[in-house]
Parts: structure tokens; sequence; C-alpha cells
């Protein structure tokens, strides 16, 4: 089956946070005929994996008071989250919220922008998985497993953060086991593990500290050991007053040495003055795109080499909650932080032998569990990704790697750029996907300003693709959306 519109039709792949805000503002802003298609392979579009249905221990890592889906409007989720509960009083600017309860905010927020629409401005949901493409210079067909087609003018990738790598290890075998999880976000994997089993998670991040919380409130009783390379979690949020940078992110040498010296030195002066260092890397926040693009390749490597990770556990703090049960747990004697990796893992009837090697050490240390969960994060390669989509995008040369391989090279706007280096006429990406570009875009503040100015972008269209259209509205009911 091929869908046609009568009127230019924007696809967008992908409905997490990215492609719901790039449908959101189309509606919101369209004022010629025009229809959004959302793609989404899983059930529910406008959560995505970060914000579907999932236990309420599992919070947002950022304050509801920054958590607005809109950058012009800092209060609007707030004001959600006052009707949702009926009460203004019961809404707390500083607390950090279930992600269930944003994924329902981001549905209503979509269900609100369909239901407001112009007449001639229309949303339609595809829940499906799309495996392939032909582009043209006016426009693409999108392939989807189902084996129909969806033809469109644009088309926006919105494919989020990739899944995470297996751990590298010579003997691959172990991946394919029950006793393995590859996958954090599985409610399924979590329902299955028995009470008293062991537990190894891989990876020390926030994903961790959301299994970590879900284990403790169904009263597991196992042993916990979480192992990573580095043996860091993420720092805890807390206040911390407004501070103005003593030096220009845009005047910084760009050195990686050079900077971390320059941020340190800004952090003691704080700290001096009787300060939290928070309030240096929050300041930090609105230049780390102009960081990044400043160092040369060279120095962005050696940055991920050498600091990406004392940067991400200061940068992606976690809700003091969550590090709270961490730490009753650690005394407990029920978890164990290890800074290890692993080299082998061998299956031994119920159980299954982690070989780990400590860093820094030329040992081997062996853990005994009953599961491993992979909750390293997404994975930093997009060379090695095995994504149906984007291989296809690459055999044709309509979409290139970055040279360091953490996503899709793009110009300013965020058209791909094809394999000879110019800009695409037809395809766009939002978000995870332009990191290798951008390094800050994984995050609701820098995304939701991406997706407004690409949704300004995709707007401007060409006369040819103004045809008349019929009288079509968007009713959200149709859409089994609920406006807000």
């Amino acid at each position: 089956m091929t869908r046609r519109a009568p009127c230019p039709v924007i696809a967008i792949v992908g409905a997490g946070f990215s492609g719901t805000m790039v449908a959101t503002h189309l509606l919101r802003e369209a004022r010629s005929p025009l229809r959004v298609v959302l793609i989404e392979r899983a059930e529910t579009a406008g959560v995505g994996i970060a914000y579907r249905e999932q236990s309420d221990r599992h919070l947002l890592n950022v304050r509801a008071e920054g958590m607005s889906a809109f950058p012009d409007q800092p209060g609007h989720f707030l004001r959600w989250l006052a009707d949702y509960r009926g009460d203004d009083a019961l809404v707390n600017p500083s607390a950090f919220v279930p992600r269930r309860l944003y994924g329902q905010y981001l549905r209503d927020v979509l269900a609100t922008a369909a239901d407001q629409a112009q007449r001639d401005v229309r949303l339609e949901i595809v829940h499906g998985e799309v495996t392939g493409c032909t582009a043209g210079q006016a426009r693409t067909t999108l392939r989807l497993a189902s084996g129909s087609t969806i033809e469109a003018d644009r088309v926006v990738l919105a494919i989020g953060n990739p899944g995470p790598a297996d751990p590298p290890v010579d003997d691959r075998q172990f991946f394919s086991s029950p006793k393995y999880q590859s996958h954090a976000w599985s409610m399924q994997g979590l329902i299955s593990l028995r009470r008293d089993d062991a537990v190894l998670l891989v990876g020390s991040g926030l994903t961790t500290l959301d299994w970590i919380a879900s284990l403790a409130e169904r009263g597991h009783r196992g042993a916990i050991h979480v192992v990573s390379r580095r043996g860091l979690l993420p720092r805890v949020h807390q206040p911390a007053a407004r501070h103005v940078l003593g030096f220009d992110p845009a005047q910084a040498a760009p050195n990686v040495r050079a900077l971390m010296r320059l941020i340190r030195a800004e952090v003691a002066d704080v700290i001096a003055g009787g300060g939290d260092w928070r309030s240096v890397m929050d300041a930090l926040r609105p230049h780390g795109q102009t960081l990044w693009q400043r160092l040369p390749r060279p120095e962005q490597l050696r940055f991920l080499r050498h600091a990406r990770t004392w940067w991400d556990i200061h940068r992606h703090r976690a809700a003091p909650r969550n590090l709270e049960t961490v730490q009753r747990l650690i005394d407990q004697g029920q978890l164990q932080l290890l800074a290890a990796r692993p080299v082998a893992f061998v299956e031994r009837g119920d159980a299954v032998d982690v070989h780990l090697r400590p860093r820094g050490r030329a040992d081997i240390v062996i853990r005994s569990v009953q599961r491993v969960v992979n909750c390293t994060g997404p994975d930093s390669n997009y060379r090695r990704l095995n994504h149906p989509l984007l291989n296809t995008l690459r055999e044709q040369g309509l979409a290139s790697v970055d040279d360091i391989g953490l996503g899709l090279l793009t110009d300013a706007s965020g058209r791909l750029l094809q394999r000879d280096g110019a800009p695409s006429p037809t395809l766009f990406t939002v978000g995870p996907p332009r990191k290798g570009e951008l390094w800050e875009t994984t995050a609701v503040p820098e995304i939701r300003q991406q997706a407004q100015a690409l949704a300004r972008e995709l707007l401007v269209m060409p006369d040819s693709l103004r045809n008349e259209a019929g009288d079509a509205r968007s009713v959200a009911s149709g859409l089994g959306l609920t406006p807000a």
C-alpha cells in the first residue's frame, strides 16, 4: 500500500521526545495544508523508551522546573502538573518527578497540538518499523517492515539514542543466553528475576540507578554487583546558586587539558567563596556545543578517552532519592561497586561466572550471578550500528557517519550530509544522531530548541509543494490521544 496525500507530507521516524516535539511544533506553526506522519514502532507514540509506562521509582534526572517541552514557556510543565494533580500546592518546582508522568505530559502536548492545529493541518500516527527508503530530489519513499510504504516530501530521523553495545569479550556466545539481558529497558526481564538471584549490572550510570531503584522497590534480596571501567556513580543533584563564568568559553583554548584546568580553577574559586561546583557546571551548559565545536578532532578524541566519564558524572547528575537507595544497599552489604571490566562469561548450571579484570590490575576476580544486565547506555559508535534504515541510507550515499563515529554528519539546520558532502534536499535528523557535531544534544533543554528550529526549517517549502488539500482536520480522539 502506498499512501499519497494532496498536500505536503512530512514524515517523522521515531516518536520519542525528539520526534514528538518536531511533530508538535509543525502542528502548532503550520499555516497552510500539511500532513504530518509520525511513525513509531512501539505501541505508544509520544513517550519513547525513556518515558514509557514504568515504575514510579524511575525519576527524571532534572528538576520539574527545567522540563518544559517549550523553550519559550519555561513554566509549561509545572502548569501541566498542577492541572494533572488538580492542586497548585502539590507542585514542587524542585521535585524529581517519575519518568512515566513526563511521558503522559508529552502525549498530552502532542494531542493538544493536533486538536488545535489549522483546519488543513493533520497528524497521522503509523505504528511500524521503517526498514529502508528511496530518496529522490523531491520525494522520499519509506519502506516499512509490514510491506507498506509512505511517500513524503521531507523526512526527519528522530531515532533517539542507539541501544547499548555488548561488552567486548572474545567469546560472544553468552550474549544469546537467557541469563543475559542486552538492553536494560525490559520490564519483563526485571519481573522474571527471582528475589534471591544475584545480579551483575554492567555500567554505573543513570540507567543502573533506575535498575537498582526497581530492585529495591520489588524487595530484591540477592546480591547486586555494579561493574564499570572506573566504578564511578553520577553525582547527586543539589541546589546551587546561579553563577556567571569568570572566563569566555568562546575564547577558551581549544585544548582539553587547558580547558579542564580552566574549569577546575573556576570550581576552586567558587568553592573558596562558599559556593558549589554544580553552579559552574550549570553555567557551562549553554556553552557545551561551542566548547565541543572549537576542539580539533584530536582534542575531541582526547576528551572522549580521558575526560568523558568525569564530565558525564558531574554533568548528568542523579535524583537524591536514587543515590540514597544505592548508599543504603552498600551500607547493608547487598550492593558492591567495582571498577573493573568483564573479560569472560562462563555459564555453570543455574549461574554464570563473570570473570572481571579490576582497573589497574592484571589478576581476575569472579562473581557468580544468575543474571547479567547491560546498563552501559547508548553505543557511541555509529559505524558498528546494525540499524536497517541507517544501513540503507549509508549504502545509498544519503547519509555519512562523522569521523569519530558518534553520529551522522549534518549541516547547521539538521540536514543530513550525503556521501559527496552535499546537504540532502529531503532528509533531516534531530537529537542524539547529531552528537558528533554538537555533543550536547541528548537532553530535553537542547533537543527542545532543536525541534522548534527544525520544524520552522521544514515548513519553508517550495511553492510547488503547496498543493490544494482536501478538507481534513486533525482530530485528537481519532488518534487515541487525550487533549490537555
